[in-house]
């Protein structure tokens, strides 16, 4: 049997008597795009915060199988940059930590599509073009596990498009890519593997066609409807 590259085993977390996600176990396999799915509050973010560390769960394990000192590449939902800074200027920040040659960093502000406003002050910027720095930065490190939370947020129609292009090109090298999502459009494009969520619990995990089964629908969109409904009555 093949080890997963990331293994959870009954991690949960609770704020002083509120519990926020309740015990959820899952394993995630090299090279697949998971996508953590579900509304507000329904403990996606919970779960990033879980598996980089930011938190400690109050109970459950979290494993990573990975090479290299550095376990993951890490995009927040929002990262504030100093206004002063151009994008080259954060990436050279990153990258020496890192320890990336110039040339890498110049090949991620392009992959971004920053490299016209790489000498620019992002306090100049769009929310979307703050966005890109963020999975810039991201980018910079080599790793074999990618974890993006609300990766599309602010970003335009384009670059919606071009960054499901980008988790393309990084599953074709066989990283892995955990990702947190509530457009249910974008996940049945580029998720090989859902992680149902709703109200800080597990409720589905696996293929879409399989969730389809399971809830007796066609959309994710019908399967949200119904966990609604099921939670009313």
């Amino acid at each position: 049997m093949i080890e997963p590259i990331v293994k959870v085993d009954s991690i949960s977390k609770n704020y002083k008597k509120k519990t926020v996600l309740h015990p959820s176990s899952f394993s995630i396999s090299k090279g697949r795009c998971v996508v953590l799915c579900g509304g507000n509050g329904a403990g996606k973010s919970t779960i990033i915060k879980l598996l980089t560390g930011i938190e400690k769960p109050t109970s459950g394990t979290v494993t990573f199988h990975t090479k290299g000192k550095k376990l993951f590449g890490y995009m927040p939902d929002q990262m504030v940059f100093p206004r002063e800074l151009t994008p080259i200027e954060i990436l050279m920040y990153y990258g020496n930590f890192l320890g990336c040659e110039r040339e890498k960093m110049n090949e991620v502000i392009k992959k971004v599509g920053l490299w016209d406003e790489r000498n620019q002050k992002v306090g100049s910027f769009s929310k979307g073009m703050s966005q890109r720095v963020n999975l810039a930065q991201c980018l910079l490190a080599d790793v074999d596990v990618y974890i993006l939370d609300e990766p599309t947020n602010g970003l335009d129609p384009y670059w919606v498009i071009t960054f499901k292009q980008i988790i393309k090109e990084l599953k074709e090298k066989g990283k892995t890519v955990i990702l947190s999502s509530h457009i249910m459009r974008d996940i049945a494009e580029i998720a090989d593997d859902i992680i149902l969520l709703f109200r800080g619990k597990v409720c589905g995990e696996g293929h879409l066609e399989e969730l389809y089964e399971k809830f007796s629908c066609t959309s994710l969109e019908e399967i949200f409807l119904s966990l609604h409904q099921q939670h009313i009555s």
